[in-house]
């Protein structure tokens, strides 16, 4: 439930005023320019008596900008947009717009885990796998490409050894070596890279009556912790991640980035930071796969950032009803609709499998304990296992599950050709893409993916693969559909909708880059407690 506004404006108003008292009605005038109109929705939200997460710009340098923040405050650097982040109390807020270093302060977003808790064989044959000479005989398997993942860590596991997890970042606690609260990042990893070590077939000496490993099972990963237990984080933490991605893909080998994670779309992609951050990336040469979101049931305007970028491949998911053949595969009825708010750019790029998807369980996570039913059972892949044998797998569903099989899918095509670039590897998965039979290029973009096509494809990007601009925001989306979003996200998300009447990133755009040697502080945004607010990571059927 929201918070009183009479009672929460006039404490917030106190603050930001310096304690000069403005009655509410007044509120919105007296807040000054520097001060985006969201860190008012977020502090009306929190009672304007806590420290609220932020982003700080300035117009030079992000060190300028971080030396004005308060002795003590942790805080995160953002030098891709000249930014720092951190958490800040109304007086601290109302000190810093007084800032001639400072033009901005912004709330900083929630983002989340897109989840919902069959098997990986009827996966693998769905996309095409069955048509290739199998891994284990010579055929494509992902060597030598590494898959950096941006979600809540990755687990070590049976099926994904530590020697495989080749980089580690975590920028929620600080800890050194790779683990996963969460559950969701290890399930993505299996999906992209698991080797099915625990589900070893009867014939090749296991005890599994079929192997459940991930699309590319020879890839590498590198983990970057951006969401905390629960599946959930901030855009701050999304960019400081993409950041370190860009800066270390030369050292870590770095051809792809899984990001299974969102957030709301507030303004148009010329605005978003974290947009800005995605096509920094795939600028250096890396890859960007994004899930759409599992926003279906709103209809059209439900892909979320940074999915709505015209760069990166935005992935929706399909329902295969639990068969490997294609032709009765669906789109699953969660799986985010396109256009895309603000810009109207048609979106998903494309679909593929994420309706009860089979992955890597880590054992003791939130997931694990939360879900318990999602556990797949022995019985249910290895029913002569040895007495005292755990299953190392779960069952879940939603866009998060089939961007990585897309992941997986662009590890094969770099290790048969390390010559392709990001444009060419999205032209091809759309080029080669099936139909969905009674879909809507707005549901599946170009179609279901087909790896053995996407692997046999001769095709060259000639330019910049944008997906296409439809319209300007207001050509088949009207006012209905803005007001109809705003009102799901207050009751979806709280108060991380922001008003879009009132929404100043579109007065701005973030053109400043900065890449030189970043040095990264330690930071962890898990101090701060949020009691009013529900945080879960966003599972579909649940």
């Amino acid at each position: 439930m929201r918070a009183n506004k009479s009672t929460t404006l006039t404490a917030i108003v106190a603050a930001l005023a310096v304690m000069l008292i403005f009655p509410a009605a007044t509120f919105a005038k007296q807040i000054p320019e520097k001060i985006d109109p969201s860190v008012e929705t977020v502090l009306e939200a929190t009672g304007g008596a806590r420290a609220v997460p932020v982003i700080v710009t300035g117009p030079s340098t992000f060190a300028e900008v971080a030396d004005t923040i308060p002795t003590g405050v942790r805080v995160t650097e953002l030098p891709i947009v000249d930014s720092v982040a951190a958490f800040l109390t109304p007086e601290e807020i109302a000190q810093l717009s007084s800032s001639d270093v400072v033009t901005d302060i912004l709330a900083d977003n929630t983002v989340y885990g897109f989840e919902v808790p069959s098997s990986m064989d009827v996966t693998n044959l769905t996309i095409g796998l069955g048509n290739l000479t199998p891994w284990n005989e010579g055929g494509p398997d992902g060597a030598g490409v590494t898959v950096a993942i941006l979600d809540s860590g990755i687990a070590t596991n049976t099926d994904l050894d530590e020697s495989r997890i080749t980089g580690w970042k975590d920028f929620v606690n600080g800890q050194a070596l790779p683990y996963d609260d969460a559950g969701h990042g290890t399930f993505v990893a299996g999906l992209i890279a698991g080797d099915g070590t625990a589900s070893l077939p009867v014939e090749q000496g296991g005890h599994a009556t079929v192997q459940l490993r991930g699309v590319a099972p020879a890839a590498n990963v590198v983990g970057i912790k951006v969401l905390d237990n629960t599946g959930q984080g901030r855009a701050s933490d999304l960019i400081a991640g993409i950041a370190w991605a860009v800066e270390n893909r030369r050292d870590l080998g770095i051809d792809v980035l899984n990001i299974s994670i969102g957030g709301n779309p507030v303004a148009s992609v010329k605005h978003d930071p974290v947009a800005m951050a995605v096509e920094y990336a795939w600028q250096n040469d890396i890859v960007v796969v994004c899930a759409a979101g599992n926003e279906g049931d709103f209809g059209a305007g439900g892909i979320l950032s940074p999915g709505n970028d015209p760069l990166v491949i935005t992935v929706g998911a399909t329902d295969t009803r639990q068969t490997a053949d294609p032709a009765d595969d669906a789109v699953a009825d969660y799986s985010s609709v396109g256009p895309t708010l603000f810009d109207e750019i048609a979106k998903p790029d494309l679909v593929a499998p994420g309706n009860r998807l089979v992955s890597l369980r880590a054992a003791g996570s939130y997931i694990d304990t939360n879900f318990p039913d999602n556990l797949l059972t022995l019985e249910e892949y290895a029913p002569t296992s040895p007495t005292g044998t755990q299953s190392n797998y779960l069952r879940l569903s939603g866009t998060s599950a089939s961007a990585p099989v897309v992941s997986g899918a662009v590890a094969l095509m770099i290790s048969e050709d390390p010559t392709l670039s990001p444009d060419d590897v999205k032209v091809r998965l759309m080029a080669t893409a099936d139909p969905v039979a009674g879909a809507t290029v707005f549901q599946q973009g170009a179609g279901t993916l087909d790896v053995d096509e996407a692997l046999a494809s001769s095709l060259r990007a000639t330019s910049p693969a944008l997906s296409a601009f439809v319209g300007n925001g207001k050509y088949s989306l009207k006012q209905k559909h803005y007001d109809k979003w705003e009102e799901r996200s207050w009751a979806k998300y709280g108060w991380t909708k922001f008003k879009w009447t009132k929404f100043k990133w579109t007065k701005f755009k973030w053109t400043k880059f900065k890449w030189t040697d970043i040095v990264w502080t330690k930071f962890k945004w898990t101090d701060y407690e949020w009691a009013k607010f529900k945080w879960t990571i966003l599972l579909q059927g649940q």
